[in-house]
């Protein structure tokens, strides 16, 4: 089943990065609850997997929608759910996630941005679909997205191992570790537990970190990837700068530096996952374009308590 339930992620989210042994491990979970609707000859035509409050998973394949199956299973998830005493329903982003959320080809909070190239294959159809069940944007004031950008595009000055406006710019060693995590906790302390990992700060590691040193100091941090997710796609994220760098375009020459050494390996794309409103333009300067975005769907759900009555969660 596993398999049918991979095969129907991939079909239908074509443009979703994520690598093949995540997708396993996400659908695969020992504690996830699935629904599934079949025909009579045992076809899978859709497909639920929730995990606690989030699902994580619904997707009924195109020539079988407009048929009542998406609702009748999103019905069942959110029974289910309830049952087990969750207040709200969310979709897309839990402890792990295929999607942050319901992809989307539009922005869902109304801000000034420019820096679009949607995928094609994305549209507004699922987005409306939750809508129309009653959930909403769980992010307030904020869009989330994916960036995505050709690095044969890609057109950086400077190089890795040298300097910008004082600052130098080079790989992190094991001995950089402290200051690292000093730089983290000081800019963004929901990033350190991902710094932490010494297989980081490996040479030959598929994943590296970049520095934008002064003189003994971190003052900034980025992660850099090399195939991680998907073959001929690189990745940057988690980018830190210090309160007292800010200002200086520091974030901005890291992401530029890291992609740039992604179109030096040999790369096709450089891309970044789950990102938000703030962030577009930082990485907009560096060649990346949003080309998804994600409804963070979020419902409140109807409980039934000990005693038999009906509440709002």
């Amino acid at each position: 089943m596993l398999e049918e339930w991979v095969r129907m992620f991939r079909e239908n989210f074509p443009f979703a990065v994520r690598r093949e042994s995540t997708v396993q491990a996400v659908l695969g979970d020992h504690g996830n609850h699935v629904e599934e609707m079949r025909d009579g000859s045992g076809k899978l035509l859709g497909v639920s997997v929730s995990n606690g409050d989030t699902v994580l998973l619904l997707c009924v394949d195109r020539e079988y929608r407009n048929r009542g199956i998406g609702s009748a299973l999103l019905k069942r998830t959110e029974a289910h759910i309830a049952a087990h005493g969750a207040g709200k329903i969310r979709v897309g982003a839990g402890a792990s996630y295929l999607t942050p959320g319901v992809p989307t080809d539009r922005k869902v909070f109304e801000e000034s941005f420019s820096l679009e190239e949607i995928d094609p294959r994305i549209d507004g159809s699922a987005e409306r679909f939750f809508r129309n069940r009653g959930y909403a944007h769980a992010w307030g004031e904020s869009n989330c997205f994916d960036m995505r950008m050709r690095l044969r595009d890609c057109a950086v000055p400077g190089r890795i191992g040298g300097w910008i406006d004082g600052i130098r710019y080079d790989w992190a060693s094991p001995e950089d570790i402290p200051e690292v995590l000093k730089c983290t906790q000081d800019a963004h302390d929901a990033f350190t537990q991902y710094y932490r990992d010494p297989a980081l700060y490996a040479a030959e590691g598929q994943e590296r970190v970049l520095l934008a040193r002064d003189g003994d100091r971190v003052a900034g941090v980025l992660i850099v990837g090399a195939e991680t997710e998907e073959k001929g796609v690189g990745n940057v994220g988690c980018t830190a700068v210090r309160h007292g760098y800010r200002g200086r375009r520091i974030g901005t020459n890291l992401v530029a530096l890291g992609t740039r050494h992604l179109r030096d390996i040999g790369l096709e794309e450089g891309f970044l996952g789950y990102t938000y409103s703030g962030l577009d333009r930082m990485y907009g300067r560096a060649g990346y374009r949003i080309c998804a975005y994600y409804f963070m769907a979020e419902k409140t759900l109807v409980t039934k308590d000990t005693e038999g009555s009906s509440q709002a969660g």
